[in-house]
Parts: C-alpha cells; structure tokens; sequence
C-alpha cells in the first residue's frame, strides 16, 4: 500500500510540473531578435519591432510588451537591439529575459 501511494504522489507531482511548466521537462526559451522603439517605465512597459515569436505563433509586428522585472527594465534603451524571450503570462504578453 505504501508503495502504491507513494508511486501516485510521484505521478502527481510530475503532472502538476509539466502542467505549470517548471522543472525539468520545463521548456527552453525561444529568443526572437527585435528593435526597441520606446521605453515607458513608469508604466513597465517597452514597445518593441520583433522578428516572428515562434514560441507565441506570432508574425513580425511592432507591439508594446510589458516588463515585470524592475532591473531588467531599467537597462532597456530606446534603438537598442536584442534577442527577447517573450512569454503570454496571464493574458499579457510579456518579456522574461533578454540576451546581452
């Protein structure tokens, strides 16, 4: 009986990972190239022209997307280019990281 409750808390646990996401079967970051066209940091957001979003199946455009992280956003400039990981988090396309 212990080996089979223990063998369901560990299946539990693996599906809750891969449906949140996280772990080890997380999936790695898409990076998409894009220009930085205005920076608003009063309101954690960053309009930016990207390269197709695979990762989001989304076509080249120039859109705003907000930024969570306060560091993060306060090193981005406007007319820099970078490689963006952006994620849909709550409805909200945003940026989770940048490659320097």
């Amino acid at each position: 009986m212990r080996i089979l409750i223990a063998t369901l808390t560990a299946v539990f646990v693996l599906v809750g990972a891969l449906a949140a996401g996280t772990g080890a079967f997380a999936e790695e970051p898409v990076w998409t190239k894009g220009k930085i066209t205005k920076v608003k940091p009063d309101q954690g957001k960053v309009t930016v022209k990207h390269e197709e979003i695979t990762n989001l199946d989304m076509p080249a455009m120039k859109m705003v997307f907000r930024v969570e992280d306060a560091a993060l956003l306060a090193k981005l400039k406007t007319g820099e280019e970078h490689e963006f990981y952006f994620v849909k988090e709550n409805g909200r396309f945003t940026i989770k990281s940048i490659k320097e």
